[in-house]
């Protein structure tokens, strides 16, 4: 009897870790990671736009990115034909370089394999939601003597960043998607 309750609680256990690395790696796929191998393919595809982060591991302001980027995945998932992207430059160093990353972390849109935008408001307008420094020094003085929640006012900034974000996306793609199909046009 108390080996079928210890095989019931073994199979168990097995059971609900394989589940939680399944949510675990599904809460992740809505951010693909690219390298020197994939980049070209994927930002090729036909009809797809790919905005993509270029970062470094050690670089500071792209640690205070913190979940962001992921949200942003998660935000853009219900949209057919854009996807969210990240490149490690200190391991992909040819790509970065091919694409011109001058500083970290930097934000491109890619359109049928060509760049047709660089998100740059994030830094500066000075909007870093997960920011260190005298930025954050102030939100919190402000939000103290404001009698705010300094936490709860430092998610809704990243909210704000992640829909500024997503807008940026889905108005440069539809530039990006009318001007190839004025392009086809002209073939014709």
């Amino acid at each position: 009897m108390k080996a079928d309750h210890r095989l019931l609680l073994i199979v168990t256990l097995l059971i609900s870790s394989l589940l939680l690395s399944t949510l675990v790696h599904v809460s992740r796929a809505e951010v693909i990671t690219l390298t020197e191998t994939t980049f070209s393919d994927k930002v090729k595809e036909k009809d797809t736009a790919w905005f993509v982060k270029f970062c470094v591991p050690w670089c500071k302001h792209c640690k205070s990115l913190g979940s962001m980027w992921e949200d942003l995945g998660k935000t853009m998932e219900l949209e057919d034909a854009i996807e969210v992207g990240e490149v490690d430059c200190g391991a992909n160093r040819p790509l970065c370089s091919n694409v011109k990353i001058g500083s970290y972390p930097t934000f491109k849109l890619f359109y049928n394999g060509e760049e047709v935008a660089r998100y740059r408001d994030y830094y500066l307008q000075g909007r870093n939601c997960r920011a260190s420094g005298r930025y954050v020094s102030a939100l919190r003085f402000e939000m103290v003597i404001m009698g705010n929640d300094v936490q709860k006012s430092r998610d809704e900034l990243c909210a704000r960043d992640v829909e500024s974000m997503r807008t940026f996306v889905l108005e440069e793609t539809e530039k990006a998607a009318t001007n190839e199909q004025l392009e086809d046009d002209k073939d014709l």
